[in-house]
């Protein structure tokens, strides 16, 4: 019984020991998936001089499709009207980490985040 028990866990080590990188490089993935929203929404913000709905709605979407709810992704810029043409225009895109590890070896906090930033000058034309 004793070893049936043992084997058993030592399987479930091996298995977590395989299966960590992997878990790793998808948190990676979803964290630059963020991260090219955010740049995304920037480029296509600075045309606008403003982040509209349409674009918010457009990158909620397509980070809904990678499996976060969309209630939980933040999407704020540092203006909500119409910012003239070569005034700073910031976008920030925050998603909730998506925790996949059982068991944090390193002893640190993860971020409970993942979270974009960008910043471009605004190209808005009347």
């Amino acid at each position: 019984m004793k070893a049936t028990v043992l084997r058993a866990l030592f399987m479930w080590l091996v298995l977590f020991i395989i299966l960590q990188p992997i878990f790793t490089y998808i948190d990676y993935l979803l964290d630059l998936q963020v991260k090219a929203n955010t740049s995304y929404l920037t480029q296509k913000a600075a045309t606008e001089g403003m982040v509209t709905a349409g674009m918010r709605s457009e990158v909620v979407s397509n980070l809904k499709a990678l499996g976060f709810s969309d209630s939980s992704i933040e999407i704020t810029s540092s203006s909500e009207t119409v910012q003239e043409r070569e005034k700073r225009l910031d976008v920030y895109v925050k998603a909730p980490r998506i925790s996949m590890f059982p068991y944090n070896f390193s002893g640190g906090t993860q971020p409970s985040y993942y979270y974009g930033h960008g910043s471009i000058m605004s190209e808005y034309l009347d």
